[in-house]
């Protein structure tokens, strides 16, 4: 199914609890957060969640953007740029379950291409998780004509296990 009503805007100040809530509730199904947190357990006394939600508390706005359908934000997307080596660097993309499927992170995308394009970058890469959670999104980026560079793997290692 296609998104039909689906408009992209800048993020504003106002916005910061609704991605603060939209990066959560767009994560909650992706088994690596799940993982992380049944395997290292409560990181610095907060969930893996609460650090999630803590990117959209202090995230530079300008380098954020939104699809809204009938008013409400239903997915966002946030973006780096660096002027010295031309490549932008897509951060983040993700849109609520119940409106997946629709279309809508391709939109995303595609604005965010476009206003990389306008700002003078050459190139634009992005990063994504090799687990089945996210192979949606590995189809969308191939779709959009992104190749993969490298495959990598994040390891991590709970320091009280040495010491124990």
């Amino acid at each position: 199914m296609e998104a039909t009503q689906v408009s992209i805007r800048q993020a504003v100040e106002a916005d910061r609890e609704t991605l603060t809530e939209l990066i959560v509730a767009a994560f909650a199904d992706v088994t690596v957060l799940r993982w992380r947190e049944e395997r290292f357990g409560i990181i610095g006394g907060r969930r893996w969640e609460d650090w999630e939600a803590d990117l959209m508390r202090t995230v530079d706005l300008k380098w954020v953007i939104i699809a809204e359908e009938a008013g409400r934000a239903v997915g966002f997307a946030t973006y780096e740029l660096n002027d010295a080596t031309r490549i932008g660097n897509v951060s983040d993309n993700a849109v609520l379950p119940e409106y997946r499927g629709r279309g809508i992170g391709g939109k995303l995308l595609e604005c965010v291409l476009r206003l990389m394009e306008e700002a003078g970058m050459e190139f634009a890469q992005v990063s994504t998780g090799l687990n089945d959670a996210y192979a949606p999104a590995r189809r969308m980026y191939e779709r959009q004509g992104f190749e993969p560079l490298n495959r990598s793997a994040l390891y991590m290692k709970n320091l009280a296990q040495n010491f124990a």
